[in-house]
């Protein structure tokens, strides 16, 4: 594996994990990608020589290679060449169980394939050799045309299966009339793990990243309060657009609901806490929930002994950036050291921004 930068290893290594890839070995890459090849020609020897010692069958190379780039790669390696996109695809494609899931994940890769496609085109009327890569140019012409046909069946299909969605929850809604609670946040920040210890589900969790595709729902009860909570597809800094259009439709189910819970991992450094925090708000602002009650779950006390000094900073963060923001509460949902508390306050929010809505209906 290629990696830029130090704040991506620990994200890299572990969207390799839960893609089902042993990283043998690990080559820092420059600040500045090489124009021709990404990595720059001294360490595409050195990853030549390492493919060949370690008889690794893929390389990843965790940046934004140009296709280009990648069919450089991929003629001097002659092995699988994937970047963070398809690599993050390479996730959904594995957790994806549901036929929305399978079709918004197929969509998003025959988009990378398109683009990958005519990046071949363009390559061989150029006369670079790419003939490992197999069919020629008029072949790849016509993969073209079928990758559109085929994404534009699928669009439809997803289009109807939104449409159905929606209909079927505004119906749920209505005849629960119970308010409901997203929880969302970074990759491993434990959204799935706080799920699990507020309803007693046993719903994968753990270490690999991307383990919710679909929301999961959970109906939960709290000294005789009722809410629904969400748990939903983890972000992560700098989103490719392929995966934000493609699985918007499980990025919307934070925008149905009445409040939002921000899981932020306490246990890793200030600044990282900070970047992620920012990040995630980000990510919240894009997909139209930056007028939501939001309250921040600080995950992990239980690791970190600095956790009220974090709790503290992004407080004053989110304070200056949400005008929503209804407070921090630290937990642990290891332990389930104030997970109680937690539920209990965002019912409360959740209810209140439930009835608010209902009156302005009349």
């Amino acid at each position: 594996m290629a990696c830029p930068k130090r704040p991506d290893f620990q994200e890299a290594l572990g969207l390799c994990e839960t893609a089902g890839l042993e990283v043998v070995e690990v080559v820092p890459m420059c600040r500045r990608p090489h124009p021709a090849t990404y990595v720059g020609p001294g360490r595409l020897e050195r990853i030549k020589e390492l493919v060949e010692e370690k008889g690794a069958e893929v390389v990843v190379v965790y940046g934004n290679p140009k296709p280009s780039q990648i069919y450089r790669i991929m003629r001097d390696l002659k092995v699988e060449v994937i970047d963070r996109t398809s690599l993050i695809l390479k996730i959904f494609e594995l957790h994806a169980g549901s036929e929305e899931a399978k079709l918004q994940t197929e969509l998003a890769r025959l988009k990378y394939e398109l683009t990958m496609a005519r990046e071949y085109i363009r390559t061989v009327k150029k006369g670079e050799q790419v003939f490992f890569l197999g069919p020629g140019e008029y072949a790849v012409d016509y993969v073209i045309k079928a990758i559109h046909r085929r994404m534009k069946k699928i669009e439809d299909k997803l289009e109807r299966i939104r449409k159905m969605r929606e209909q079927q929850k505004s119906r749920r809604l209505q005849k629960l009339k119970i308010p409901e609670i997203a929880i969302a946040g970074y990759t491993c920040a434990g959204k799935t793990a706080l799920l699990n210890s507020l309803s007693k589900l046993r719903l994968k969790e753990g270490a690999e990243m991307f383990t919710t595709v679909l929301p999961k729902h959970a109906r939960v009860w709290v000294d005789g309060e009722e809410g629904i909570f969400v748990d939903t597809v983890g972000f992560i800094e700098s989103v490719p657009p392929q995966i934000v259009e493609a699985f918007h439709a499980t990025l919307s189910e934070i925008a149905y609901s009445d409040a939002v819970i921000l899981v932020i991992d306490s246990s890793e450094s200030k600044k990282r806490v900070i970047d992620k925090t920012l990040s995630s708000l980000e990510t919240l602002a894009n997909i139209g929930v930056i007028a939501k009650p939001l309250i921040v779950a600080l995950n992990k006390v239980d690791l970190a002994q600095d956790w009220q000094d974090k709790a503290k900073e992004i407080s004053e963060v989110i304070g200056g950036y949400y005008d929503r923001f209804e407070g921090l509460v630290p937990i642990s949902a290891k332990t389930g050291y104030n997970v109680k508390v937690l539920a209990k306050k965002a019912i409360q929010v959740a209810k209140r921004e439930r009835l608010s809505l209902e009156e302005v209906e009349g």
